[in-house]
């Protein structure tokens, strides 16, 4: 499935989690890569352009948590119920034009979902003119109230035609989760000089941390290629994963709601992890999308 209006182009496959595999830009008739081209033919998420995460972004401490009173353990916990229960499974097309495309997910389809509490998803992605953005909506379809979060997990190039050096980043946030490991042991803290990318700077760190107090923009620059992208996020996304690994031709920029492991960091009383408490019958909804500058 193709979303073209030729600035722009992002192919989707709606039956893993509806990923995105390509996304690229048109300049002078050159289709450009901006995220890392995925592996096809695509068989998981992981090896996606982009996937998202819902009902919760990243890790749960041993698949476990408490809400409300009450003790739940979810399955893979030997890997920490790792970015939610959708990014695998088929999403329904909803609707379909050359420039917007809806999905749909219903977690009661799904005898072995890994979550306690049912809900429903709408995942919208649309281009306009350099622009392409992407929106969920989770609804809470149960009769009790559920914990929730959910995000983006976008892997960007690190070169481009053209480009040389480092990539360079920039992007403003107020604290850094603590902790050796991607699962936090506690609120924000400051951040680190290493992790300050307030003022534009090469992206030459090693990183995998969860940010907290991001103010919704970034920008991308890929010095010598011509090319920059500016992401911007809507309310309730002030979080902000960034995933810098050694020695790859990739990094992740990940606009969530809520922390690592926010679930249990809620129950533990840390009330800005950005985990939201739907009501039966309410909904969840952001987003996030790119501007690109050629």
């Amino acid at each position: 499935m193709k979303l073209h209006n030729g600035k722009i182009r992002v192919v989707l496959v709606p039956e893993i989690g509806g990923s995105i595999t390509e996304c690229s830009v048109n300049r002078a008739g050159q289709w450009i890569p901006i995220m890392r081209s995925a592996v096809d033919p695509l068989r998981r998420s992981s090896d996606a352009s982009s996937f998202v995460l819902i009902p919760y972004s990243n890790r749960l401490g041993d698949g476990r948590f408490q809400f409300e009173g009450n003790d739940y353990q979810l399955r893979d916990a030997e890997k920490h119920a790792i970015h939610g229960d959708v990014r695998d499974r088929p999403w329904s097309v909803l609707d379909q034009t050359n420039e917007k495309t809806v999905l749909g997910f219903h977690s009661e389809d799904f005898k072995d979902i890994n979550f306690p509490f049912p809900f429903s998803a709408e995942l919208t992605y649309a281009l306009e003119d350099f622009k392409f953005s992407s929106h969920i909506k989770v609804t809470n379809i149960g009769n009790t109230s559920m914990p929730v979060g959910c995000g983006f997990h976008p892997y960007f190039n690190r070169t481009l035609p053209g480009s040389h050096g480092e990539v360079e980043l920039q992007l403003t946030v107020d604290g850094v989760y603590p902790g050796e490991t991607p699962l936090p042991t506690g609120p924000a803290v400051p951040i680190h000089l290493d992790q300050d990318f307030s003022t534009q700077r090469p992206l030459d760190a090693v990183l995998d941390h969860c940010f907290a107090g991001w103010n919704r923009s970034a920008l991308i620059d890929w010095p010598g290629s011509g090319i920059k992208a500016r992401i911007f996020a809507d309310p309730g996304m002030e979080h902000v994963i960034l995933y810098s690994p050694k020695g790859e031709s990739f990094f992740a920029l990940e606009p969530v709601t809520n922390a690592n492991d926010g679930f249990n960091l809620f129950a533990q009383g840390d009330l800005s992890c950005g985990v939201v408490v739907l009501q039966p019958g309410e909904i969840l909804e952001s987003g996030f999308g790119m501007a690109l500058e050629i």
